[in-house]
């Protein structure tokens, strides 16, 4: 039987298979066809429903195939096999003049590692900075002491300097 594979671009690729092959080999056939790796094919197959062709080892004909048939060939990336385990998050900080910066700060960061981000950023010196989350006072530790998470809003304010 002739399939009509289609790409996201629209064009059309007749194909001949045997209704009896499997996902799989139809996977393998496009690949000689139009070089797309076997890993990345996501087939879709649209007969009054959406249909994923998912397991490689059913049939064609089991999911209804017929001569004449449209395949949709949809090209997926993979995300990367080792994620970051623990990825950066967001948190936003007021400086003393109301103005909003956000930061992507690790889970185990400490209060001066953020401090120094901020006087890179802000231009106001470690020793001039006091940074307050819900209240407190952040002076050691790490930021998840002070139960700083992602989207937390931390305040800074300038020590007084003088004696």
């Amino acid at each position: 039987m002739e399939l009509i594979i289609k790409t996201l671009d629209g064009t059309l690729h007749p194909l001949i298979v045997n209704p009896r092959d499997t996902v799989g080999s139809l996977k393998t056939q496009i690949h000689r066809l139009l070089k797309v790796p076997v890993h990345k094919q996501k087939l879709v197959f649209v007969n009054g429903q959406t249909t994923t062709l998912s397991d490689d080892t059913k049939l064609l004909c089991d999911y209804g195939l017929q001569s004449g048939s449209y395949v949709s060939l949809l090209i997926v990336e993979h995300p990367p096999i080792n994620p970051p385990i623990n990825p950066p998050t967001q948190v936003f900080l007021i400086n003393e003049k109301g103005k909003s910066s956000t930061y992507d700060i690790k889970p185990n960061e400490t209060v001066n590692d953020f401090k120094r981000s901020v006087e890179q950023r802000e231009r106001v010196p470690v020793n001039q900075q006091r940074l307050v989350h819900e209240g407190k006072d952040m002076t050691t530790g790490k930021l998840s002491d002070y139960n700083v998470r992602a989207h937390s809003t931390i305040y800074l304010t300038l020590r007084l300097r003088g004696g």
